[in-house]
């Protein structure tokens, strides 16, 4: 009973932490956008014009308040007095070459999405480039943040003990959902994709949250490019993507393959062994 009461105080703590960082970054994605609408308002800008600005600068007001948000939270740890690593620390002890089931279900995913999508190209998205580059690094900044986040509460809170990891995972996501929704109107529909997105990002970190290279693998290979090249952009959508899927996937679409991926990375060996008896 004590050790269950610890566990759910350790997970408490973490959410707490989590959650004081996502609070910070949905503040100041409105103190940016506000700031940067009350300036047009000023030069007498028409709403459709503060509009625009604001579609078409969302992914750097994300990305610059969720390092802010990162900044701060750093900031009080060191207040606080913990042995802090610094973040270029941490991710070098993350560092390592990706697992290859990470790197075939980072490709498969994507594979999925492109063929039962029906995707088309769209010629005149082409020369959107500025905004492709940025939806791609966009996306993978706003992930790799989590992940780093992630980490870094991993190693400065759960020194002594280690909490639940599926209470802690479920808290995250529930947590991300929140801050995700108050912060990006979700005019394209995707946030059951953004969710297992962050899911697997979760997932392929390991049990101490600390396996970068899996997440930078699945991140490159299949989050980043779908959102810039084929329209699965939380932010943007296909507003300047060079395809798009015609067949947006529905949920029971998206569970089934991502089921199947969760499998194969989890079995792995045990379907490899199989399938060599079988070949026999």
């Amino acid at each position: 009973m004590v050790t269950s009461e610890t566990e759910f105080g350790q997970v408490a703590k973490n959410l707490k932490y989590y959650a004081a960082f996502q609070l910070i970054f949905v503040v100041m994605v409105v103190i940016m956008s506000s700031i940067g609408a009350f300036f047009h308002f000023l030069l007498d800008h028409e709403i459709s014009i503060v509009e625009s600005w604001l579609h078409n600068n969302q992914w750097e007001i994300l990305i610059s308040s969720k390092l802010f948000a990162l900044f701060m939270l750093n900031r009080w740890f060191k207040v606080r007095l913990y042995q802090l690593k610094t973040f270029r620390e941490l991710v070098k002890e993350s560092i390592s070459w990706p697992e290859a089931k990470a790197i075939v279900i980072s490709f498969f995913l994507g594979i999925s999405y492109i063929s039962l999508g029906q995707t088309v190209f769209v010629d005149q998205n082409v020369g959107y480039w500025y905004y492709q580059f940025t939806s791609f690094y966009g996306l993978f900044l706003f992930f790799g943040i989590e992940f780093i986040l992630l980490a870094y509460l991993e190693d400065v809170l759960n020194v002594d003990q280690r909490p639940n990891r599926i209470y802690l995972s479920l808290g995250y996501l529930v947590i991300f959902t929140l801050a995700f929704r108050l912060s990006v109107p979700d005019y394209y529909g995707l946030i059951w994709y953004l969710l297992l997105c962050f899911s697997a990002v979760i997932y392929l970190s390991g049990s101490s949250f600390k396996n970068w290279s899996n997440v930078v693998c699945f991140l490159m290979i299949f989050v980043a490019p779908m959102g810039s090249l084929f329209g699965l952009d939380p932010v943007w959508g296909d507003d300047f993507s060079p395809f798009k899927l015609t067949h947006r996937p529905q949920f029971a679409f998206l569970a089934v393959i991502w089921m199947i991926s969760f499998l194969y990375y989890q079995y792995r060996e045990q379907i490899l062994v199989s399938a060599r008896k079988l070949l026999r």
